[in-house]
């Protein structure tokens, strides 16, 4: 059952228009990240690499997988995806989308991967269950430094504009400080 969107998915990503869109410029970054907990603020170093990213364009129909199941139809859609990776201080977890879009001075990146799920949401029904992502809003100018936002329990949409948005379980978000292209 889940095959079939993903086929789905492929085959519209494959189409001629897709093939003709420009591709967005990966890269390799680092910064610091910092998240408040309920101990305190952790930082720690964040390297991410973007090595297949996708435009607006072509994430368009994740909306109607979006619209059909949900958040895990979409977890399911993008988990066996590639598009780059993430580490957080050693760390390593797979970039399972990124959206780019040009903002005017550099690059946008909407980094989605599917997050750990503990066993005590899981069996209990916690309601961050509905919340089954790590999003990343990195921005990544030509020259100089950025900065970005890290949302640790996100659930997904795509507006009609066809933007990547968010909305967070719990808490603040955290914040990516001194964005560096290395490459």
């Amino acid at each position: 059952m889940i095959r079939v969107p993903r086929v789905a998915l492929v085959l519209l990503f494959l189409s001629g228009a897709d093939l003709m869109a420009q591709a967005p410029k990966g890269g390799e970054f680092s910064a610091t990240a910092s998240i408040n907990t309920p101990n305190g603020t952790r930082s720690l170093a964040f390297n991410l690499v973007v090595s297949n990213p996708i435009t607006i364009e072509q994430a368009q129909p994740l909306r109607e997988v979006l619209a059909r199941g949900g958040q895990q139809m979409l977890l399911s859609v993008i988990r066996d995806s590639r598009h780059g990776r993430i580490m957080f201080g050693g760390l390593e977890y797979p970039a399972n989308l990124i959206v780019a879009e040009s903002d005017g001075g550099g690059m946008r990146y909407f980094v989605v991967t599917g997050r750990p799920i503990k066993w005590e949401e899981s069996a209990n029904g916690e309601p961050s269950l509905d919340y089954p992502f790590t999003l990343l809003i990195v921005h990544a100018p030509e020259w100089g430094t950025g900065d970005g936002t890290i949302l640790t329990k996100a659930a997904l949409y795509v507006d009609d504009e066809g933007h990547v948005r968010a909305e967070q379980y719990q808490g603040e978000p955290g914040t990516l400080k001194d964005v560096k292209r290395l490459k």
